[in-house]
């Protein structure tokens, strides 16, 4: 007969934890507490105890020293843009000051840009032109320089009748197209701004004779010339002007 052995269980062992682990369990666990501790815990800044602190300020101060003369610069800098925006606001207000030109009855001719004995160079801001007076016998009308604009008009007909001009030749950019243009005691042209020349042949002149004081028509050839037609204007005072002049700065 066959005999059967029961089978025998083996007890388990129990596993215990190496030292090194429970080590480093421990640690793990008390380190935040640790840094808690840490953070919470009053530090002391004071120079006496704290070399970090003294280093920390010399760094500082080191900064600050560097960074003081760039500071005083932007002042300065600060001061004269402030200085200057008072200057442009004074030349701003008293940009409307000029020295008028005045006659003895109190016309207001423009503003003086030239005064010398006789000679007097004035700017009218109404015309936009100059106005060359000059106050001898040889002047249109005891008054205006007929030499300063080469005071004459053009014509196509033989009389001096019809569209008056200026000649290119005496009349460029940087002379007379500026200018008031006197040609007589009662004809008085500018050259309109952005005025072309024109081709145009001349026949005839009027200019203003010194020895009779008046304007005489003459003869004069030009053909195929270059002009520019002139455009009459009325002054804004009346001739001829009443002396002396006055001059107010106003």
């Amino acid at each position: 007969m066959t005999k059967y052995a029961a089978p025998r269980h083996t007890p388990h062992k129990h596993r215990s934890l190496s030292r090194l682990t429970t080590i480093l369990i421990a640690a793990v666990l008390l380190l935040p507490i640790t840094l808690l501790a840490i953070t919470k815990a009053p530090v002391s800044a004071a120079p006496s105890n704290n070399p970090i602190f003294a280093t920390i300020q010399d760094l500082q101060n080191s900064i600050n020293a560097a960074i003081a003369p760039i500071h005083n610069t932007l002042v300065s800098l600060q001061q004269q843009q402030t200085t200057q925006a008072i200057q442009i606001s004074n030349l701003q207000n008293s940009s409307s000051k000029a020295l008028h030109v005045y006659d003895a009855n109190g016309q207001d001719l423009g503003i003086s840009t030239f005064h010398s004995g006789s000679a007097n160079h004035i700017y009218s801001p109404t015309l936009q032109r100059f106005i060359y007076l000059y106050f001898t016998d040889s002047s249109i009308d005891g008054d205006f320089d007929p030499g300063a604009t080469g005071s004459a008009a053009y014509y196509q007909s033989n009389d001096c009748t019809g569209t008056p001009y200026s000649l290119a030749i005496f009349a460029n950019p940087n002379s007379y197209t500026s200018d008031l243009i006197p040609v007589s005691s009662q004809a008085f042209y500018i050259i309109p701004d952005h005025e072309q020349t024109t081709t145009v042949s001349i026949n005839s002149v009027l200019q203003w004779d010194t020895s009779s004081h008046q304007d005489i028509c003459h003869f004069y050839s030009l053909p195929n010339a270059q002009a520019y037609q002139l455009q009459p204007i009325n002054l804004l005072f009346s001739v001829p002007l009443a002396l002396p002049l006055q001059f107010k700065y106003q």
